[in-house]
């Protein structure tokens, strides 16, 4: 598993470094929305292990407070600990803002993902907004992550006077 996951993220280097291998479209490849389409309804009834299965075998993601997640058991316990803190109750959309489609059967995806009825940090509820950033690989029919980054952007600093 961690020849396969060095091998990718060596790939994955090597493809972005190259810049011919980035092959970038206004169409999403229909059976990369439909796994975000399935990953969102699965993600929305809080099913730890229905959504770490999206996750490859040696799968990563580290949620938006810096827990990390290895493999499919250390993904479903950091999203059980995320629905524990701000996603109970809560319904999620997730938007693809755009998917490079890299060689080997790879696509990286930026999203973006609004949660509504969301925890806030200061204890109220609102609607939070991340991005995620997911490198993806076709496997099938189908498309599994094998490494996930939610994130929230800061707010610009005020104006230098």
């Amino acid at each position: 598993m961690t020849m396969i996951r060095t091998t990718s993220l060596s790939l994955f280097a090597l493809l972005l470094s190259s810049g011919v291998a980035l092959a970038e479209g206004p169409k999403v490849d229909p059976s990369l929305a439909d796994s975000v389409k399935k990953f969102n309804d699965t993600f929305n009834k809080f099913d730890t292990k229905g959504t770490a299965a999206f996750w490859a075998e040696e799968g990563t993601l580290i949620s938006p407070a810096g827990e990390m997640g290895k493999g499919r058991s250390g993904v479903e316990k950091v999203y059980a600990h995320d629905v524990e803190m701000f996603l109970k109750g809560t319904t999620s959309t997730f938007r693809i803002e755009s998917a490079r489609m890299l060689k080997g059967g790879f696509a990286l995806l930026d999203m973006d993902h609004e949660i509504q009825n969301a925890r806030m940090p200061d204890g109220s509820t609102g609607t939070m907004k991340l991005h995620t950033v997911i490198l993806a690989q076709r496997k099938g029919g189908g498309w599994l992550w094998l490494d996930a980054r939610p994130y929230a952007f800061l707010k610009p600093p005020p104006a230098a006077k």
